[in-house]
């Protein structure tokens, strides 16, 4: 099983019912999120008490990396902050942040 990784731009694999968290960390990645004061952040706790997994899955920000279960097709971007893309952009937002939908 594959999934994608849109920060590293390649597939990473994983094994069925392993989490997105695990088959990362397996894949070299030590963090998928940057903190508020920059600092890179990644996995912790494991078990969805921290927090500090949180990442853009499948275009939704702050889904915790260990508690989501990887699977074909998946979508993992990096997180910033408090759920932007890298860019600064907000998730499922067309140029300028208009969310997809309202922009005419």
């Amino acid at each position: 099983m594959l999934f994608e990784d849109r920060f590293g731009q390649r597939a990473i694999p994983a094994w069925a019912g392993e989490s997105v968290a695990a088959a990362l960390l397996a894949a070299g990645e030590r963090a998928w999120r940057t903190a508020e004061d920059g600092s890179p952040r990644g996995l912790f706790c494991g078990i969805g008490v921290c927090w500090e997994c949180r990442c853009i899955i499948d275009g939704r920000p702050n889904t915790r990396a260990c508690q989501t279960e990887a699977r074909p097709g998946l979508s993992v971007r990096w997180q910033v902050g408090p759920g932007l893309l890298p860019d600064g952009s907000v998730p499922g937002s067309v140029p300028g942040g208009v969310p997809e939908g309202e922009a005419s």
